[in-house]
């Protein structure tokens, strides 16, 4: 199709060409009523035709009244006269009994094969008169066909091939009647004819493309429009939605079934109403700014979306969320409101307690770690600009893993809930108290100085430590608490949370059931402790850790016996570094397991180059004897260097059985199946027990150092003790060892009272194995 012929209306449904000419309806019902439609449309311009036509015969008739051919003439015009007479019956008729509804292809067809026959009348004429008429009559024919072409056409503009036919038929017949020697015969006339005809013809195709368009459109709007209204009713019926429609002053002019079921009120009880009027309350917060915003919107005239309002439903505030869009009248004014709303009371409830569960703790109620960082960054911003303090209080619950694990989770959360009520009563106003996780606890205390931050943590403490009534049973707790005061001790939140965990690791590590204050020396020793961990972590790879071999002597004849092997770290700075200092950090960092495994084969390596006789003893921390490897790395340090594992002697201090675990048992167990000897190092000083005595089979008990060096006190009291834990220890078929042997007089002290062997600086101060390996052999040759 070109340009010239192409629609200028896009449908949503296609109309083919055949179908615009009338070819074929292809069953649908749609093209019997638009074949109605061009029938109604051609009656109506009957009366217009009739009368054009009428006067072009009569006048024709009347010119060649004296002509030759004037029985042609008037055969002619008594045809056409007829045809018209037949039109005009047929739209009396038409006009009386009403326009058909659908009308059928063979209706069509004969309605233009009419309109084709007036044409083809209209032809035979010119080509009967055209060639003899003088160039006068020639113009006439042309300007009357020219008529007849305009108002067929016209007529008959939604019927393309009758209209097309006709305007063809006379078009054509003018030009070829005109004779070659004629005023008319130029160019120019036959191109403007030509035009002409085009031009009816393009319209005519337009018109009917439009119309058959138009149709259609309005077919499928008719059909969506039954739809839509059938999904409106059911919607009404059965969704748990409903429509509301106000008027341009906001009252309801329709009320939905469903509207007046959560309305709780009758239809017609709700017509009419202020759609406003039923919204609850305006006064209260947020209730108030909800139906301030809907009426600001009702007065701007602007469409709305899912607008929360509160409803007062039957004494119940009920919260429903509506969705409006304006309407106007067909003079294009506002008319009010068409929309749907639906009731989201539930759905705002769920909300609040999603909130509430993302804001507090949900098993005491206390502000969670989200809410309580938040109030103290406005706490510490508020100090910061009024330049009044604010206190943190960093609480940890002691022993409440104890009680958790002996009387239940149940019984722990009952605990957890009664901490909260005794912390509400211990701080008082002017606080807020949370919940950060586990049985830790924090406070903020708004405008607070250092002193009333001292009194509430003495208040906490002091409420903590009374028992608690849990299931019938007395559980005792207690408390440790850190506490920082802002801006002082950090002008940032996460600078004042630091400040306070840094004073509350101080008092756990003091003894607990206490209160501390920040202090920069704190934070100095935190950082001492922070590089310390992260040098130790190197140390191994940089070959700052060695070892130190201290000899153990026999008692009886003085000469050695073994080696205890003692952990050095020359640090490259810091020089040399006590053991009391980073032993602490290797085994809370859990450094203690890879430098324990160093420790273990290092030993062994060296204790392989001495006399058969001559033992190692290497002491193990409670954190090496959870190592799962731990029989394996001795196992392998056994076969590396081919030792006799009755040589290794393997210290371990009491607090290795106050937690005493099933692995621990069984990990001993395998270590004494390898042939390892165990001894119980600082005895005297920890929780003795006879329990754990029989339980790891020692083969030797060392007797600390405090006691031998106040065995010559003249009091007695420690020779006492030392002579019972030999006693003891014979008695379970152990030997001892008294460490920290100084002078001659303590060595023969415990020599008299029945020591089998002394370790101590009177027969050598902890050395170089080399040293320690030259040592051994100088007493090989003395012996």
């Amino acid at each position: 199709m070109t340009a010239m012929f192409r629609p200028p209306i896009a449908v949503t449904s296609a109309i083919g060409w055949p179908q615009v000419f009338g070819f074929r309806h292809d069953g649908d019902p749609f093209y019997a009523r638009v074949r109605a439609a061009q029938m109604a449309a051609l009656n109506r311009y009957v009366p217009f035709n009739v009368a054009v036509m009428s006067l072009n015969i009569a006048a024709l008739v009347w010119t060649l009244r004296d002509s030759s051919d004037v029985a042609f003439v008037l055969a002619w015009g008594a045809v056409m006269g007829a045809i018209a007479v037949l039109w005009t019956l047929r739209w009396r008729a038409i006009s009386a009994r009403g326009e058909a509804s659908e009308v059928n292809l063979r209706q069509f067809w004969a309605i233009s094969a009419e309109v084709a026959a007036f044409g083809l009348c209209w032809a035979v004429m010119v080509l009967r008169v055209m060639p003899t008429a003088d160039p006068a009559m020639q113009a006439l024919l042309v300007l009357l066909s020219v008529v007849a072409m305009g108002a067929c056409g016209f007529a008959a503009s939604v019927l393309p091939v009758c209209a097309m036919s006709l305007v063809a038929s006379i078009g054509l017949a003018t030009i070829i009647a005109i004779p070659g020697d004629s005023p008319l015969a130029t160019p120019t006339v036959f191109l403007a004819l030509l035009t002409f005809a085009i031009v009816i013809g393009r319209g005519v195709l337009v018109t009917s493309f439009s119309m058959m368009s138009r149709m259609r459109t309005q077919s499928d709007l008719a059909d969506r429009t039954d739809i839509v209204r059938l999904l409106l009713n059911e919607f009404e019926t059965n969704a748990s939605d409903w429509l509301i429609e106000v008027d341009a002053v906001g009252r309801l002019t329709h009320v939905s079934p469903r509207l007046a079921d959560v309305a709780r009120r009758s239809r017609g009880e709700l017509l009419g109403q202020p759609l406003l009027s039923l919204l609850g309350d305006e006064k209260r917060g947020e209730a108030r700014s909800a139906v301030k915003a809907l009426g600001n919107i009702f007065r701007a005239q602007r469409p709305f979306r899912d607008v929360s309002v509160p409803v007062l439903v039957a004494g119940e505030t009920r919260w429903w969320a509506l969705s409006g869009t304006p309407k106007t009248d067909p003079a294009g004014n506002f008319a009010g409101y068409r929309g749907v709303g639906r009731d989201v009371t539930e759905v705002r409830r769920s909300h609040e307690r999603i909130a509430q569960l993302a804001r507090f703790d949900p098993l005491t109620g206390l502000a969670n770690r989200v809410l309580f960082r938040e109030t103290l960054d406005d706490a510490l911003a508020r100090a910061v600009r009024t330049q009044r303090g604010c206190a943190l209080l960093f609480i940890d619950l002691d022993r409440f893993k104890l009680v958790n694990d002996t009387l239940g989770h149940m019984a722990g959360d009952r605990l957890l809930r009664d901490v909260a009520l005794r912390l509400r009563d211990a701080v008082g106003g002017a606080a807020t108290i949370g919940r950060l996780g586990g049985d830790e606890f924090a406070v903020v205390l708004h405008d607070a100085s250092a002193l009333r931050a001292e009194a509430v943590a003495a208040a906490i403490v002091s409420a903590l430590s009374r028992p608690f009534a849990i299931e019938g049973q007395s559980a005792t707790i207690g408390a440790s608490i850190g506490y920082a005061i802002g801006p002082k001790d950090g002008a940032s939140v996460d600078r004042l949370l630091k400040s306070a965990d840094l004073a509350l690791y101080e008092v756990k590590s003091s003894g607990r059931g206490a209160a501390c204050r920040f202090v920069p020396e704190i934070r100095n020793r935190a950082e001492e402790r922070l590089a310390m961990e992260s040098d130790l972590a190197r140390a191994l790879e940089r070959g700052e850790l060695a070892l130190a071999f201290q000899p153990v002597v026999e008692a009886s004849d003085e000469h050695i016996v073994g080696f205890e092997a003692l952990l050095r770290w020359n640090h490259a700075v810091l020089g040399n570094v006590p053991p009391v200092k980073f032993i602490p950090v290797a085994e809370e960092t859990g450094l203690i397991i890879p430098i324990g495994h160093w420790v273990i084969e290092t030993a062994c390596a060296w204790a392989a180059r001495w006399p058969d006789h001559v033992r190692v003893a290497i002491n193990l921390s409670p954190a090496q004897i959870e190592d799962p490897l731990l029989v394996t790395t001795v196992q392998r340090a056994i076969d590396d260097n081919a030792l006799d594992p009755g040589r290794i002697e393997l210290e371990i201090t009491e607090s290795l059985f106050l937690n005493e675990k099933p692995a621990t048992v069984e990990t001993l167990a395998q270590l004494k199946a390898l042939g390892i000897r165990f001894a119980l190092d600082d005895f005297g000083t920890g929780y003795s027990s006879l329990g754990y005595l029989q339980r790891a089979a020692f083969s030797r008990i060392k007797i600390d150092r405090s006691f031998v060096s106040r065995s010559t006190d003249a009091n007695g009291e420690a020779s006492a003790i030392i002579q019972a834990i030999v006693t003891l220890a014979h008695s379970l078929d152990m030997a001892t060892t008294a460490e920290g042997t100084e002078t001659r007089a303590e060595f023969e002290l415990c020599r008299q009272l029945g020591c089998e062997q002394v370790q101590g600086y009177l027969f050598g101060r902890p050395m170089p194995p080399e040293e320690a390996t030259a040592l051994v052999r100088v007493y090989e040759v003395a012996a």
